[in-house]
Formats: C-alpha cells, structure tokens, sequence
C-alpha cells in the first residue's frame, strides 16, 4: 500500500507542476526594465471578447495581490522589485461561463481626439454703389 501512495502523491505533484508551468508568470509581463510603475493587462476570451470581473492573484512568500479587471477587461499590474524576484504565478478566476482566456499586454491608449478646426468666415462681397448695376444684372440703365 505505500508504494501506490507514493505514486499517487508523485502523479498529483506532478500534475500540479506541470498546471503551473501553463500559467502565465510575473516576469511574462514585466522585466527589471520595464518602465513606470504598472503595466496594463487585458484579459480576453478566446474569441476576443474583453472579460469584464475575472480576478487575478498573484503572491509571493509574504504578500499577495488580488486585482480584478475592469469592464474592458483591463487591469493593472504594480511592476514591484518583490514580485521580480519571486516572479509568481497568476491565477486567474474567470467569470461564470468562461472556461479558456488569453491574458496579454494591453494596447496603449488612444490620443484623445483633435478640436474640429474652426470655419474661417466666408468672405464678405464689397458694398455695390447705387449708381453701378451689380456685377450679375442685365439691362440698361435709364
């Protein structure tokens, strides 16, 4: 009987191991070099669409982080010295009806849109003197 507990325990660690080895690391997103101070993840669905509420933990030996992205799938990331170098593993929990997900670098954002240019004033004709007909008119003068 040891023996097939032995084997259970060695196929469950390694189970274990290889499930962590899937999931995406701390270092997959940031690096030593990685600039500022958070780094925006999205979180879609395998057909693209944005997963709105999916929580992602991540911790180390003395702290852990729960962060939970937005209605555009987005969360951000704290770039940190003790998560580099721990480098944790990030465990998703997806929304109800989601069982696949692709976690990935957000697209920076957009500018915000240009002020419409402003519609110089059409220019105004010169004032037409009593005495001379309008550049258009036809006829005589009396």
């Amino acid at each position: 009987m040891p023996v097939a507990r032995h084997v259970t325990v060695a196929f469950l660690v390694l189970l274990v191991g290889q499930a962590c080895a899937l999931r995406p690391r701390y270092r997959d997103f940031v690096t030593p070099t990685t600039e500022g101070k958070e780094v925006q993840l999205m979180v879609t669905s395998s057909t693209g669409q944005p997963l709105a509420n999916t929580k992602v933990e991540l911790s180390e030996w003395k702290n852990r982080l729960v962060l939970t992205s937005g209605p555009d799938g987005v969360l951000k990331l704290p770039v940190e010295k003790k998560y580099l170098d721990e480098n944790p593993v990030l465990v998703l929990q997806l929304p109800p009806g989601h069982s696949s997900y692709v976690l990935a670098l957000a697209p920076p954002p957009l500018p915000p849109p240009l002020p419409p240019a402003p519609i110089p004033p059409a220019p105004e004709s010169p004032p037409v003197p009593a005495d001379q007909p309008s550049p258009g008119a036809t006829g005589t003068t009396p």
